[in-house]
Order: structure tokens, then C-alpha cells, then sequence
């Protein structure tokens, strides 16, 4: 497994979660590197919602720096109606502390090497903007489906938000968690036991509670089944694929008897 990790998350309650999960491995990596991009929200909410994040979770690693994307041109939204009107469920209190050291976007891209692999958990403009510059490297992605049913404008929402990026993204190696992963019934929340303890637990519990609100009849933490594969890849098979766009994908299937939530 590579050493090092950048993470990109649109902050989402679900890229929380999969921050937060990412977090109990931290011992495994030697540098943690968390970028706040544009997607469910706009990018400056993202980027305080990372600092928030990381202020009333748990201990956070000496290893762990925050990327400042701020200014590089990207996609964004805003959809308080699964993410709570701050992004985050509205479970964290507004204010927070400086927690973690901030580069900018292009120090940290000039120190990017082949040790790193990257995690897009949002849309893939600035993925495919790493990519680009600095070539092939080791890459997850949520983002996409193949069969299962799109969910925004016809397309999955990392998807849609910059159909090209994805694109482009999926030219290189890579290993995609779709809507198709996601849906897998060890993945569906809905039945589940679910914790109790700890800030993961509320915003899992509170995630729910949206999804509910909804009526949907699924609900799965799409991004964090990127991190479990990640962390956990023996619980996955690949398959190689082709979306209705014609884009060829690394497609992740779950394929474990375990619960999306096992350690």
C-alpha cells in the first residue's frame, strides 16, 4: 500500500464520514494530505468545513496537512437537502481552530510524487487537473454508474458536476466506486446496526435520518466506500465495464459478507 494519501472531498456529509473513517488508519500513512474542493457545496464552505471537521473530531494526526484549493477554477453546487444547510448534517457548531497546517494548491502539487494515491471523492476537475500535470498515479474514485439509476441530470453527482473531468479522470489507471458499488446490500445502511459513541456515529446517524426524510429505501455512505477500499481492498473485485457514456471504468464490486461499517 502507498505510504502516502491525498484525499479530495467536496464537504458532504458523506465525505465526513469518509474522512473520519480514513482517520482511525492514519498509523498506515505517512503523510495525509485532505483537499477541500467544490461539489455539494461551494469550495470556501468545503474548506471551512474541513477545518471544522477536524477541530471536534477525533485527535488529529501530526501527519495530516489541508490543501488550499480555494482559487483554482472548479465545480461546485450546493444541496443543503441531503448535506444540511452547512454541508456537514448541521451536527458541528460553526466556529473552529487551526488544527492542521495549510499549504496552497500549487506547493503541494509541486511536492507531489509517485508515493502518493489519490482518493476523489468529488468532482474530478481537480483530480484531472493532478493527473494532468503531474501523470498517471495511483487512483480511487466515487464517482459514476453503469446500471443502477443516475441521480443528478442523468448522470451520478461527481459525475455530472464536470462530465469532461470524469473523462478525462477514467483515461488513467484507476478503481471507480459507482452508484453500482455503493448499492450493494452489505453497503445499505437501512437494517443496519449502526454505533453510538463518537462523532462518526452522529453524523452516520444523522445521515440517515436525511436519507429517510427523503423516503429513500437505500441509503449508502457513497464516498466513504471509496476509503473502505482503500484501507480494505480484499472486500472488492474489479470488472471491467463500460458506463452509458462509453467511458471505461475499473468498476469496485463489493463482494465481502461484511457490513461497509466493519473495521
Amino acid at each position: 500500500m502507498k505510504k502516502k494519501v491525498a484525499l479530495l472531498c467536496d464537504y458532504g456529509l458523506d465525505d465526513a464520514l469518509a474522512t473520519l473513517y480514513l482517520l482511525r488508519y492514519a498509523e498506515r500513512f505517512t503523510q495525509i494530505d485532505i483537499l477541500p474542493i467544490g461539489g455539494n457545496f461551494p469550495r470556501e464552505t468545503s474548506f471551512t468545513n474541513a477545518k471544522r471537521l477536524l477541530t471536534y473530531g477525533e485527535a488529529v494526526p501530526r501527519q495530516l496537512r489541508l490543501v488550499d484549493t480555494v482559487t483554482a477554477p472548479q465545480s461546485e453546487s450546493c444541496i443543503p437537502e441531503i448535506h444540511g444547510k452547512d454541508g456537514m448534517g448541521d451536527v458541528l457548531p460553526t466556529d473552529y481552530r487551526e488544527m492542521a497546517p495549510v499549504i496552497s494548491y500549487e506547493q503541494w502539487l509541486s511536492e507531489l510524487d509517485d508515493s502518493y494515491v489519490i482518493v476523489s471523492l468529488g468532482p474530478c476537475t481537480i483530480t484531472r487537473d493532478i493527473l494532468e500535470r503531474k501523470g498517471a498515479l495511483p487512483l480511487i474514485l466515487m464517482a459514476g454508474n453503469v446500471a443502477e439509476p443516475p441521480n443528478y441530470n442523468g448522470y451520478e453527482f461527481n459525475h455530472g458536476m464536470d462530465t469532461a473531468g470524469f473523462a478525462a479522470a477514467v483515461r488513467y489507471p484507476h478503481a471507480v466506486a459507482t452508484l453500482d458499488t455503493c448499492h450493494a446490500p452489505t453497503c445499505n445502511l437501512i437494517g443496519q446496526t449502526l454505533p453510538t459513541e463518537g462523532l462518526f456515529a452522529r453524523m452516520l446517524h444523522r445521515y440517515l435520518a436525511l436519507s429517510r426524510g427523503r423516503g429513500e429505501t437505500v441509503c449508502s455512505v457513497y464516498d466513504m466506500v471509496a476509503v473502505v477500499y482503500l484501507i480494505h481492498p480484499e472486500r472488492f473485485r474489479t470488472e471491467a465495464v463500460v458506463d452509458p457514456q462509453g467511458n471505461h471504468l475499473s468498476l469496485l464490486r463489493y463482494i465481502s459478507e461484511k457490513s461497509i461499517l466493519a473495521d
